[in-house]
């Protein structure tokens, strides 16, 4: 679903796409037309190059399934070298295209709010607007100071305060920010990403991940009171596809 809304992206980087499942070519080809997808699929309903690439998850024996593919990206170069590799070890998380083509290709993420602050402006935004559960998602959080200011990067000595950015309630990486001066300083506008991986079952509903920026601004002479920014990223989320397919096409 979410490489077939992201093929279009993926071919303007000039790649394109295969993608690889145990299941039948009959149950791929219910799927395609269903959906109205239309990229290269090879079934593999024997797992043999599943196995050869190491992707069977062992612990996962459910009714005929012993062993299911680990769920993620591979990238090739154009010697069929893999370059890159996005993996989850929990079956039910997965890293998203668009996530991948943000983080690794920067392409740029959908603006999805903005906050001010008493001397300064901050955008949230993220690879995905429409989500669903076990979904990788990178976050932006782009900041803007006034003429004159500069805040504090984290590693600055221990006599500043640094920038932070907090999350509520999710599981995230931690932040990563840009190079800041040899003063340890930012001015000017700075952006700093992270990913959350969202929970494995959401409904169909708006879901809003909610978090904090907390920074001290200064001048070359004298620094300002600390201030905290609420923010929020808001996400429609959609549940997962459960319809199965015709019973003459499922597995004994």
């Amino acid at each position: 679903m979410e490489l077939g809304q992201q093929l279009p992206n993926v071919r303007q980087l000039g790649m394109n796409v295969l993608a690889v499942s145990y299941d039948s070519p009959a149950v791929w080809r219910h799927f395609f037309t269903r959906k109205q997808l239309d990229y290269p699929f090879l079934a593999d309903p024997e797992s043999k190059l599943i196995d050869a690439f190491g992707l069977r998850n062992q612990a996962v024996n459910i009714d005929f399934m012993q062993g299911i593919p680990h769920p993620g990206v591979f990238l090739l170069d154009q010697n069929g070298r893999v370059t890159a590799k996005y993996f989850e070890q929990d079956f039910r998380e997965r890293f998203t295209i668009a996530a991948v083509l943000s983080g690794r290709f920067g392409r740029k993420a959908a603006p999805l709010g903005q906050f001010t602050g008493q001397r300064i402006r901050l955008t949230t935004g993220a690879s995905s607007s429409v989500v669903r559960g076990g979904q990788r998602i990178r976050l932006t959080l782009e900041a803007a100071l006034a003429k004159g200011l500069h805040v504090y990067a984290p590693g600055a000595p221990a006599e500043f305060i640094p920038v932070a950015w907090t999350l509520n309630g999710v599981k995230s990486t931690d932040p990563l920010w840009p190079p800041a001066d040899k003063r340890f300083q930012y001015s000017g506008t700075f952006r700093a990403v992270r990913d959350i991986t969202l929970p494995p079952l959401l409904k169909n509903e708006t879901l809003v991940i909610e978090g904090a920026f907390r920074y001290q601004s200064c001048t070359n002479r004298s620094c300002y009171p600390p201030e905290t920014v609420p923010l929020t990223w808001r996400f429609v989320s959609e549940s997962h596809d459960r319809e199965r397919v015709p019973p003459e096409l499922q597995r004994k």
